[in-house]
């Protein structure tokens, strides 16, 4: 009895820590221009998440909050870029609310394909994807549950949310998110109630099953490994080899290759709770 008494007792501490991790964010003094790139962060987001393999970071100021994820991952890229971005942030200011932000939209919303490097892929690295050089239907976003914009909108007018994604020269992709606080919370939210906590889940869709790029190379359950996908999981490739060390070496590549493309088709998501900064 006592053993278990003292077993509820450590969950209830451990409850109550995990409830009081909510991270705050940064008061930005300038205004942020939202595109696609990092610099006004200084390009370090203090945020990780090892789902979706994001970078992550929020800032605000007296008017708009900001969003920022980057990524360098080729995999995350990729879905990013073919299955969309969704942006859903909660919070109880004036009664429990959820709006939705999804963008990039993703290629099954775009009338132009996405673009993609005619260079071949560096040595070493996973032969796929390759880095994209035009970004699809990413003039536009599909907004919900906000006070005046729903619907689709304008990625690029700066008069309310906006967003960006871009490039840097070291091959990680960059979204900015701006929206300003009469769309999250409505005209009339307090000032007293900007420190109430909020809620913020990213979800990376899946590519569905039978997406391929312009070589064939994601089909699900194929691949450029052929057979099983990755093409190392056949005749225990996930169980050892007896085989030589340069063969063990290429034989593991090759498994990673394989679980990386099953991320492919799965769904990422990350989750979060912060407050907004007050000014400093």
């Amino acid at each position: 009895m006592k053993r278990s008494f003292f077993s509820l007792i450590l969950i209830f501490i451990a409850t109550i820590a995990f409830a009081q991790e909510v991270s705050t964010a940064q008061w930005e003094k300038n205004n942020i221009t939202v595109d696609g790139n990092a610099a006004d962060w200084n390009h370090s987001l203090k945020h990780y998440d090892n789902s979706t393999r994001l970078f992550f970071d929020f800032k605000n100021d007296s008017n708009d909050l900001y969003l920022c994820f980057q990524t360098k991952d080729e995999i995350t890229e990729e879905k990013i870029m073919r299955s969309g971005l969704k942006v859903i942030l909660s919070n109880k200011i004036n009664g429990k609310h959820k709006a939705v932000i999804t963008f990039p939209l993703g290629i099954k919303h775009s009338s132009t394909p996405v673009q993609q490097d005619e260079e071949t892929p560096q040595e070493g690295g996973t032969g796929y994807p390759r880095r994209h050089k035009g970004f699809g239907a990413n003039d536009s976003m599909e907004v919900k549950g906000f006070a005046d914009k729903n619907g689709l909108i304008p990625a690029n007018d700066i008069s309310g949310i906006h967003a960006a994604i871009g490039r840097d020269s070291s091959n990680a992709l960059t979204i900015e998110i701006a929206i300003p606080f009469k769309e999250m919370f409505g005209n009339d939210y307090q000032v007293k109630d900007l420190s109430k906590e909020i809620s913020l889940n990213v979800i990376i869709n899946a590519m569905p099953a039978g997406s391929q790029n312009h070589e064939g190379g994601y089909a699900h359950g194929g691949g450029r490994g052929g057979g099983r996908m990755g093409g190392g999981y056949g005749h225990g490739g996930l169980h050892g080899s007896r085989g030589t060390g340069e063969q063990n070496e290429a034989d593991g590549a090759t498994q990673q290759t394989g679980l990386d493309r099953m991320a492919m088709f799965q769904k990422s998501e990350l989750k979060e709770k912060f407050q907004l900064a007050t000014p400093q």
